[in-house]
């Protein structure tokens, strides 16, 4: 069965040809917006750890601001590299999932994470508004 390895919010980040991940501004928890709403370009990195025998798993990712007026979801299956190694009987899938993400009011916002059907982690942030 699929688990989740980790799970980060960047500022940006890329998978290259060999899976290999590029991360900027990784882990961060809080978002300055100046003005009255913004949007933030936002990227979700996951690292899926897949049973030897498993060839894909479906994952989900929804963004909710604190008032909850939208939801923001992607949602996909892994692909598994073929010339990935197990380790301990185990695959490490990274996924990489980016989004502009609106800000229209400041608060707790959470990007929720499910793998397989199953909530695995909640990863929340706080967007303040700077005064001009």
């Amino acid at each position: 069965m699929a688990t989740l390895d980790y799970a980060l919010l960047a500022e940006y980040a890329r998978i290259d040809a060999t899976g290999l991940a590029t991360i900027v501004g990784g882990s961060f928890d809080r978002v300055r917006v100046s003005g009255t709403s913004g949007v933030q370009s936002t990227y979700v990195v996951l690292r899926v750890l897949l049973d030897e025998a498993e060839d894909d798993t479906s994952f989900e990712v929804s963004i909710e601001p604190p008032s909850k007026t939208y939801s923001l979801q992607v949602a996909g299956t892994t692909s598994r590299n073929p010339d990935a190694v197990p380790v301990d009987g185990r695959l490490g899938v990274v996924v990489v999932i980016g989004a502009s993400v609106p800000l229209p009011e400041p608060g707790r916002y959470v990007a929720k994470v499910t793998l397989a059907g199953r909530h695995v982690q909640d990863l929340p942030f706080m967007v303040d508004f700077a005064e001009q």
